[in-house]
């Protein structure tokens, strides 16, 4: 997956988060901070986040059943990272 297609998933996560009107403060801003690691993570410049994997799997699994846009989005995000070695 090219950068820019990443870029896109990222702006519909964060898109996502906006729009997620029952979303409490503490979740928004966990959600907020893992699309900041996946950034990074994306970046192939920076250093490896070695907990990335753990980080989105911690989120699919608290977010599933509440906010499924979400989730999708992220499992997506983590399919492409993966593909991409991490």
């Amino acid at each position: 997956m090219s950068d820019k297609e990443m870029s896109e998933l990222l702006d519909e996560l964060r898109s996502a988060i906006a729009n997620a009107d029952s979303l409490a403060g503490d979740d928004r801003t966990q959600l907020d901070e893992l699309v900041r690691r996946i950034e990074v993570e994306a970046d192939e410049d920076e250093d490896d986040d070695p907990n990335i994997v753990e980080h989105i799997e911690d989120a699919i699994g608290r977010f599933e059943a509440e906010h499924v846009g979400l989730v999708q989005t992220i499992n997506r995000i983590a399919n492409v990272l993966s593909a991409g070695g991490i």
